[in-house]
């Protein structure tokens, strides 16, 4: 994976076969990146092309995509065009995928059915026959056999509409959630896509304690062949393998710090500023400081840093032996300050010995 800076703030993965630089974070449910800025939600893409022709954000016209490509920031991509011109393009290049809503009979018929009952009639079957044999209505039949039917559109069980990708992918064509993930309305609420899918295939329900995982870390995915039941915790540890966690292994949307600014604090704390005071500092809380500094998040591209026991640190000052020491002679009345003097270290760490912050392994 390697991560580019596009603009100050603003970062993506390169892919290498497009040329694209595909934003890593919040996306709208069309894949287009946004980021919350000065109080609002903005379009990645805009604010980029902001930078590559000033003016651009206040003169109305849209930032058109070349590689067709929604969640790419890449300058070289975006050109500037009107609504009609952007229009006109995806129409030439026929980026207007069918949705759901776009296929009668999908919600009770699947893909292949829908190419029977259109080779059928071109066969000579009546429609009133047709029908009554796939038990719709004769107007239904009607629009199904008016309607194209994408070549690489196919129906996933338990019946949902999915266009196949190069990749492998199947790509849900119906609502979303703002994560990109499929969702579906049943009993007065909202369930998941893809929990649905991966129950089908595995013959019963997932409890609320496991996740539907993808191998191809697409949340639009639905082909059962990329799913997954893990729990919690193997989704996340499987999310920060592959750097998708936000704010961790790379910056993401909502982050309020960037590598410049890791960088800077990781050299303040080395030089032993306080991780309160480096907090205050860059407006974020204590632990955020303090998993930056152990390496447990914002991880450098091919870093192997080893998770720290609980409580304990990757670069130990102290040993176990010296630790219980410091403990048994504060409880004797000795002050936090002679115990930095003498071990060379910061009150914080001392405080932390005291309080069993830290050095609880043994």
């Amino acid at each position: 994976m390697i991560i580019v800076t596009v603009v100050p703030g603003i970062e993506g993965e390169i892919d290498r076969a497009t040329g694209c630089i595909n934003w890593q974070g919040s996306k709208l449910k069309n894949g287009y990146g946004r980021k919350w800025i000065e109080g609002k939600t903005v379009l990645v893409h805009r604010v980029v092309l902001e930078s590559k022709i000033p003016g651009f954000l206040d003169s109305g016209h849209f930032a058109c995509h070349t590689c067709d490509n929604p969640s790419c920031i890449n300058p070289a991509h975006l050109v500037v065009g009107t609504a009609s011109e952007n229009t006109g393009q995806m129409m030439e290049r026929d980026r207007k995928t069918p949705r759901r809503k776009s296929i009668p009979g999908i919600g009770i018929l699947s893909i292949a059915q829908l190419r029977e009952i259109q080779t059928k009639y071109l066969c000579g079957a009546v429609k009133n026959h047709l029908a009554k044999e796939y038990g719709v209505q004769h107007e239904t039949i009607t629009k199904i056999l008016q309607t194209n039917i994408p070549a690489n559109f196919t129906t996933v069980l338990p019946n949902f509409l999915g266009e196949i990708q190069d990749s492998g992918c199947i790509i849900f064509q119906g609502a979303k959630d703002g994560s990109g993930y499929g969702r579906y309305f049943k009993n007065g609420k909202f369930k998941s896509v893809t929990r649905a899918v991966l129950a089908e295939k595995l013959g019963s329900e997932l409890p609320t304690s496991m996740d539907a995982c993808h191998t191809c870390d697409n949340p639009n995915c639905i082909n059962p062949e990329h799913l997954w039941a893990g729990t919690r915790t193997q989704n996340l540890l499987d999310a920060s393998k592959k750097g998708r966690t936000q704010g961790k292994s790379h910056p993401l949307s909502n982050a309020k710090l960037d590598w410049e600014k890791v960088r800077e604090i990781r050299q303040k704390l080395a030089a032993g500023e306080r991780v309160k005071d480096v907090a205050q500092e860059y407006s974020v809380g204590r632990h955020t400081i303090h998993c930056i500094k152990y390496h447990v998040t914002w991880k450098e591209a091919g870093e192997e840093v080893p998770i720290p026991r609980m409580g304990g640190h990757l670069d130990r000052k102290l040993t176990f032996a010296q630790a219980i020491e410091i403990r048994e002679r504060i409880q004797a009345g000795e002050s936090i300050g002679k115990m930095a003097r003498e071990f060379g270290v910061s009150r914080n760490i001392i405080s932390d010995i005291k309080k069993n912050v830290t050095y609880r392994g043994k």
